[in-house]
């Protein structure tokens, strides 16, 4: 019996040997693992006590950097055209020169810009866009004549270049990797707010409230800090150290920025060990060509997802016989709305996941409008369900519309960052100006029902080949990204 008593205890003895040495090399794992993320670089980008640092003055300066976009909103209601490829106010038919020489405009002045912050910095540029912004002012305070809104429309056109290439690499660039993609998603908000001016005053005061939004950003530019990342690109270390530490409001003397910028000089000698970065160059690269293939798909599909018919509100409800409403305050307010939307869940979902449902909310709602279209077609109940159906659509596209750019703006390194996304919205310039001359001859063959059929169609594909074909993109770092990309998009050329 004492024997077995022995035995027992010996066994027990060497159980808890076991355990105590399975715990000692867990927490020695555990310590190793904690000190590698808090003294070494990874693929997850700068080290966390850089995240530790305050991040409302990121917050503070998105914000003001983003007041461009809401400028822009007012200015639009004035335009006869808007961001999008339709416009609440006008029919894309209406004044197609000053709809043309916009586009142009902003097309050929998009790479522009991304030369000149490559080459003179990101707060250049955003100063170059005040101005532009400034210029358009003049012809409003002109007489109403053709050639003064021709010009009002190319200045127009040439701010809005910037606007949508410019703007968001600089917010991307001076925001944290948790908190980027609702800075970024602040231009749709701010645009669509800009919208909303329309329905509480006039054109006269319009003109007043943007010449005062001027004059707040040229003095707002002040506070402004030089991208950490440009200043990298161009050798500064001590600036961008320097810029880094106002940003996160840390001590200069914090190691967690020099940390930082030592991850930031490692991205800019990785993407250059592949060479000189021409364009040529760049696209050669098969990773960066892939990427930029997905920007070709989504920029495309934000241009003919529709918006052309379904942000015409009058033509949308014609079947309803009923009193038209000249505000337009049910596009207008939903436009609003699904930005909103975007901002409040960007913090939490993957862009991916949240274009794939703003276009499956799309195509439900399309699909619905597309019975109501029907031209021989009274309709006799049911007045309020395309209402409904329209608001919902639009809010589905208000959720997705600025969601292209916020995803190629994350997945391209900022050493070709400018030059891709100056390509990719001279493209959707392109692809924008021929669909607005052509699309009323195709209504006017296939007749508006069976269109809204079609991009209904479209919309399915995109919704598909978002949630497939897009690499996750939510905190993650330019190298993460970059590894989860396949050859998925259309051709593999």
């Amino acid at each position: 019996m004492l024997y077995k008593n022995n035995d027992a205890n010996f066994i027990a003895f060497r159980v808890v040997l076991v355990f105590r040495a399975v715990i000692l090399y867990a927490l020695e794992k555990l310590r190793k693992m904690v000190y590698t993320v808090k003294t070494t670089e990874s693929d997850q980008g700068p080290c966390k006590e850089v995240k530790s640092g305050s991040i409302w003055k990121e917050f503070v300066i998105s914000f003001i950097a983003s007041i461009p976009f809401f400028t822009h909103g007012v200015e639009t209601t004035i335009l006869s055209t808007s961001a999008h490829a339709g416009h609440f106010i006008t029919s894309p038919d209406d004044e197609p020169w000053n709809a043309t020489a916009m586009l142009i405009a902003a097309g050929i002045s998009a790479p522009v810009y991304c030369y000149v912050i490559d080459k003179f910095g990101r707060k250049i540029g955003i100063f170059i866009i005040s101005l532009m912004q400034g210029a358009s002012l003049v012809p409003l305070f002109l007489p109403p004549k053709d050639i003064n809104m021709l010009i009002l429309h190319i200045f127009a056109g040439i701010s809005s270049g910037g606007l949508f290439t410019v703007l968001p690499i600089y917010v991307r660039e001076i925001s944290s990797t948790n908190i980027r993609g609702v800075t970024i998603s602040l231009m749709m908000v701010m645009t669509t707010a800009g919208y909303l001016m329309k329905l509480v005053t006039g054109v006269e005061t319009l003109m007043y409230s943007m010449t005062a939004l001027l004059i707040v950003q040229f003095v707002l530019m002040v506070v402004m800090v030089e991208s950490p990342s440009y200043l990298v690109m161009v050798g500064k270390m001590e600036s961008a150290t320097e810029a880094i530490s106002k940003l996160r409001c840390l001590s200069y003397e914090n190691p967690a920025l020099s940390n930082e910028v030592i991850h930031l000089r490692d991205e800019r000698d990785r993407v250059r060990a592949n060479g000189k970065l021409s364009l040529l160059q760049i696209l050669r690269n098969r990773i960066w060509w892939d990427a930029t293939k997905i920007g070709f798909v989504l920029y495309t599909i934000h241009v003919i997802c529709g918006s052309i018919v379904f942000l015409d509100q009058d033509k949308v409800l014609l079947q309803l016989k009923m009193d038209m409403d000249p505000e337009k305050v049910l596009v207008v307010a939903s436009l609003c709305g699904g930005s909103l939307l975007c901002l409040s869940m960007v913090k939490f979902i993957d862009r991916k996941y949240l274009l794939t449902f703003g276009y499956a909310i799309m195509v439900l709602s399309m699909g619905v409008l597309g019975v109501y279209t029907q031209t021989e077609l009274t309709v006799r109940s049911l007045h309020w369900l395309p209402v409904v159906a329209l608001g919902v659509l639009v809010i589905g596209y208000g959720l997705a519309w600025g969601l292209p750019i916020i995803i190629m703006v994350e997945m391209y390194n900022f050493e070709i960052r400018a030059k891709l996304l100056g390509l990719l919205y001279t493209y959707s310039q392109i692809i924008k100006l021929a669909h607005i001359h052509s699309f009323k001859y195709i209504e006017e063959y296939m007749g508006i029902y069976t269109v809204f059929y079609l991009f209904a169609c479209i919309n399915l594909f995109a919704g598909v080949y978002t949630l497939f074909g897009i690499p996750n993109i939510k905190d993650k770092s330019v190298k993460q990204i970059e590894r989860q990309l396949k050859r998925v998009p259309i051709l593999k050329l």
